[in-house]
Protein backbone atom coordinates (compact mmCIF):
# COMPACT_ATOMS: atom_id res chain seq x y z
CA UNK A 1 0.00 0.00 0.00
CA UNK A 2 1.31 3.42 -0.93
CA UNK A 3 0.96 6.03 1.79
CA UNK A 4 1.23 9.83 1.62
CA UNK A 5 3.64 11.57 3.99
CA UNK A 6 2.74 15.08 5.18
CA UNK A 7 5.25 17.87 5.80
CA UNK A 8 4.81 17.79 9.57
CA UNK A 9 6.41 14.34 9.74
CA UNK A 10 9.63 15.80 8.35
CA UNK A 11 9.42 18.87 10.55
CA UNK A 12 8.98 16.89 13.75
CA UNK A 13 11.81 14.54 12.76
CA UNK A 14 14.35 17.37 12.49
CA UNK A 15 12.82 19.70 15.05
CA UNK A 16 13.37 20.26 18.73
CA UNK A 17 12.53 17.68 21.40
CA UNK A 18 8.85 16.75 21.13
CA UNK A 19 6.77 13.59 21.68
CA UNK A 20 6.32 13.31 17.88
CA UNK A 21 10.06 13.49 17.14
CA UNK A 22 11.11 9.86 17.69
CA UNK A 23 8.07 8.30 15.97
CA UNK A 24 8.58 10.61 12.97
CA UNK A 25 12.26 9.67 12.73
CA UNK A 26 11.36 5.98 12.94
CA UNK A 27 8.78 6.33 10.16
CA UNK A 28 11.24 8.13 7.88
CA UNK A 29 13.83 5.43 8.59
CA UNK A 30 11.28 2.82 7.46
CA UNK A 31 10.54 4.89 4.36
CA UNK A 32 14.26 5.24 3.58
CA UNK A 33 14.77 1.53 4.17
CA UNK A 34 11.89 0.76 1.80
CA UNK A 35 9.78 -0.69 4.60
CA UNK A 36 7.02 1.79 3.72
CA UNK A 37 6.09 2.72 0.15
CA UNK A 38 5.69 6.47 0.61
CA UNK A 39 4.82 9.33 -1.70
CA UNK A 40 4.28 13.02 -1.23
CA UNK A 41 3.48 16.04 -3.38
CA UNK A 42 5.17 19.20 -4.54
CA UNK A 43 3.25 21.25 -1.98
CA UNK A 44 4.89 19.32 0.87
CA UNK A 45 8.28 20.32 -0.52
CA UNK A 46 7.13 23.93 -0.80
CA UNK A 47 5.90 23.84 2.81
CA UNK A 48 9.30 22.67 3.99
CA UNK A 49 11.09 25.39 2.04
CA UNK A 50 8.71 28.07 3.26
CA UNK A 51 8.83 27.03 6.92
CA UNK A 52 12.60 27.02 7.13
CA UNK A 53 12.90 30.21 5.05
CA UNK A 54 10.53 31.83 7.56
CA UNK A 55 12.78 30.63 10.39
CA UNK A 56 15.85 32.03 8.58
CA UNK A 57 17.14 28.47 8.18
CA UNK A 58 17.10 28.16 4.38
CA UNK A 59 19.98 25.69 4.25
CA UNK A 60 18.18 23.37 6.67
CA UNK A 61 15.02 23.57 4.59
CA UNK A 62 16.91 22.87 1.38
CA UNK A 63 18.62 19.87 2.99
CA UNK A 64 15.27 18.57 4.22
CA UNK A 65 13.78 18.87 0.73
CA UNK A 66 16.79 17.00 -0.67
CA UNK A 67 16.24 14.26 1.92
CA UNK A 68 12.51 14.03 1.15
CA UNK A 69 13.16 13.63 -2.57
CA UNK A 70 15.86 11.05 -1.91
CA UNK A 71 13.74 8.82 0.36
CA UNK A 72 10.50 9.31 -1.59
CA UNK A 73 11.24 9.10 -5.30
CA UNK A 74 7.56 9.69 -6.07
CA UNK A 75 6.67 13.35 -5.58
CA UNK A 76 3.30 14.01 -7.16
CA UNK A 77 2.70 17.29 -9.03
CA UNK A 78 -0.11 19.74 -8.31
CA UNK A 79 -2.33 20.34 -11.32
CA UNK A 80 -5.49 22.37 -11.98
CA UNK A 81 -7.71 19.33 -11.35
CA UNK A 82 -6.16 19.00 -7.88
CA UNK A 83 -6.89 22.66 -7.18
CA UNK A 84 -10.51 22.25 -8.23
CA UNK A 85 -10.97 19.23 -5.98
CA UNK A 86 -9.27 21.16 -3.15
CA UNK A 87 -11.74 23.99 -3.76
CA UNK A 88 -14.64 21.57 -3.33
CA UNK A 89 -13.09 20.07 -0.21
CA UNK A 90 -12.70 23.51 1.37
CA UNK A 91 -16.37 24.24 0.71
CA UNK A 92 -17.37 20.90 2.21
CA UNK A 93 -14.99 20.74 5.18
CA UNK A 94 -14.69 24.19 6.73
CA UNK A 95 -12.03 23.15 9.26
CA UNK A 96 -9.71 21.91 6.51
CA UNK A 97 -6.80 24.25 5.74
CA UNK A 98 -6.02 25.13 2.09
CA UNK A 99 -2.66 23.32 2.02
CA UNK A 100 -4.20 20.22 3.54
CA UNK A 101 -7.04 20.44 1.01
CA UNK A 102 -4.42 20.37 -1.77
CA UNK A 103 -2.79 17.29 -0.24
CA UNK A 104 -6.19 15.60 0.16
CA UNK A 105 -7.11 16.41 -3.43
CA UNK A 106 -3.83 15.02 -4.76
CA UNK A 107 -4.39 11.87 -2.73
CA UNK A 108 -7.97 11.42 -3.90
CA UNK A 109 -7.01 12.08 -7.52
CA UNK A 110 -4.25 9.45 -7.34
CA UNK A 111 -6.24 6.79 -5.50
CA UNK A 112 -4.31 7.15 -2.23
CA UNK A 113 -6.33 6.43 0.89
CA UNK A 114 -3.81 6.57 3.76
CA UNK A 115 -1.50 9.29 4.99
CA UNK A 116 0.91 9.88 7.82
CA UNK A 117 0.20 13.23 9.45
CA UNK A 118 -0.43 14.80 12.82
CA UNK A 119 -3.05 17.14 11.31
CA UNK A 120 -6.37 15.88 12.64
CA UNK A 121 -8.36 17.84 10.05
CA UNK A 122 -7.62 15.05 7.57
CA UNK A 123 -9.92 12.85 9.69
CA UNK A 124 -12.85 14.84 8.31
CA UNK A 125 -12.23 13.91 4.68
CA UNK A 126 -14.27 10.96 3.51
CA UNK A 127 -12.10 8.38 1.80
CA UNK A 128 -8.89 9.22 3.69
CA UNK A 129 -7.42 7.45 6.69
CA UNK A 130 -4.89 9.40 8.74
CA UNK A 131 -2.20 7.46 10.53
CA UNK A 132 0.24 8.71 13.15
CA UNK A 133 3.70 7.19 13.26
Amino acid sequence: MRVFVDANIFMYAVGVAHPHKAPSIQLLERVAGEGVEAVSDAEVLQELLYRYWHLHMVERGAALVDYAVRVMPTILPINPQDVMVARSLLLQYHALKPRDAIHAAVMLNHGLTHLYSYDQEFDLVTGLTRLEP
